[in-house]
């Protein structure tokens, strides 16, 4: 009992002494997401069948998605800051559909150009997110801006190619709903900036992928395929 006495009656001290230099913020954020790499592309074809799916959907083209966070930092003195973000993002990028190759071409392995299609596939990523990062923060008259270098981790949820396109034909429409397997955790650089005045904020960073989406093709080191990640957002400290 004296034990937890004093556990408590420490962690109570510590946060006394440390709450007025820790920043708990909320986030949302719009994000556009890419592809970059030998292996992406800006135009591919959908291949049908029992699963369609596309047949290369890492696209250059950025898609529209969003991220929801926290954040918590220490505003050390002389304004080094260390902190943390956490929270859930739903990205996608893009990659437009010039053809549609049908199942029975498969089967019979017809040498034929694909039907010329007309659509879109997105890969459509959910990820829990980990940023930890360390940075410096500028006082510029009442507005606090602070640069923050770090880590962006993607813990992947799942992984969609979800596409529609429809043949120039006999106007037939074409869809997916693949689910990528093997999904890799996306490990990116990080640059964020934030500029807070009172209790309300926005925020922007870019994120460089150093993780290779096409490592499951072994023996071949040409294929190559990384995310590029962009969010524009706003936030609200709560402290």
């Amino acid at each position: 009992m004296k034990k937890l006495t004093l556990t408590l009656s420490l962690f109570f001290l510590l946060t006394n002494v440390f709450a007025q230099k820790i920043e708990l913020s909320v986030q949302t954020s719009a994000a556009l997401l890419h592809f970059a790499g030998t292996s992406t592309t800006s135009q591919t074809i959908i291949n049908t069948g029992a699963t369609p799916y596309t047949n290369n959907p890492y696209g250059k083209e950025a898609g529209l998605g969003y991220s929801l966070g926290l954040q918590a930092q220490y505003i050390a003195k002389g304004g080094f800051i260390a902190g943390v973000q956490t929270g859930f993002d739903r990205l996608r990028s893009k990659v437009d559909i010039t053809g549609v190759t049908p199942q029975y071409y498969l089967d019979y392995n017809f040498n034929y150009a694909p039907f010329p299609a007309k659509g879109e596939t997105y890969l459509t990523t959910q990820d829990i997110n980990l940023s930890p990062y360390l940075g410096y923060r500028f006082i510029i008259k009442r507005v606090k801006l602070d640069l923050m270098p770090g880590l962006d981790l993607g813990f992947n949820l799942s992984l969609y190619d979800r596409g529609s396109a429809k043949t120039t034909g006999d106007q037939t429409t074409y869809k997916t709903n693949y689910r990528e397997p093997n999904a890799p955790t996306d490990v990116r650089l990080k640059l964020s900036l934030a500029a807070m005045y009172n209790r309300f904020g926005v925020t922007a960073s870019y994120a460089h992928g150093v993780t290779n989406y096409e490592s499951n093709i072994i023996g071949d080191n040409s294929y190559q395929a990384h995310s590029e990640l962009f969010r524009f957002g706003v936030s609200y400290r709560i402290n």
